[in-house]
């Protein structure tokens, strides 16, 4: 898949799972809960890094902590994603990761934003899939616009 047709396609899957970040937070099925791994397929062509490292920690209660990138998670909830998937879209999940970010996304370039939206759904492999949209503008230099990724399927780390 080309880095545009997958910009194009994360925009428009994240975009119909937006909504659900402003909803009550749920308990997360038990086989998302844990610590995951891995990284992130970068599909904004004005940022340089390809790939960024992600690292979440899904609570039973539904909190989640972890890295994106350089940027800490703060105050990470689950919550229910009520769209529903258009036509040709793979990215429909049934549970959307909402936080702040605390620090810049991508240091070395400078990229820093408030907040991140993670559709995510652990798949017939185990793994937890899904995107990633952050706060910004559709406009703009890289200081303000959305960023967004692809995961590489995460894996789940074993218990400490």
């Amino acid at each position: 898949m080309s880095r545009n047709t997958l910009v194009i396609s994360l925009l428009l899957g994240v975009a119909a799972s937006s909504a659900a970040c402003r909803k009550a937070p749920v308990a997360p099925p038990a086989s998302m809960v844990g610590r995951w791994e891995g990284h992130a397929e970068v599909a904004v062509n004005w940022c340089k890094a390809q790939e960024l490292p992600l690292s979440l920690t899904i609570g039973e209660d539904g909190a989640v902590a972890g890295k994106v990138g350089d940027a800490t998670l703060k105050n990470g909830r689950v919550y229910p994603n009520p769209g529903s998937a258009r036509a040709g879209l793979t990215l429909q999940t049934k549970y959307v990761i909402e936080a702040a970010l605390d620090g810049p996304l991508v240091a070395a370039e400078g990229i820093k934003r408030d907040e991140i939206c993670i559709p995510v759904e652990v798949d017939k492999d185990g793994k937890l899939a899904g995107a990633f949209l952050t706060s910004g503008t559709e406009y703009g230099g890289k200081e303000t616009r959305v960023f967004s990724a692809g995961l590489r399927p995460l894996t789940k780390a074993s218990p400490r």
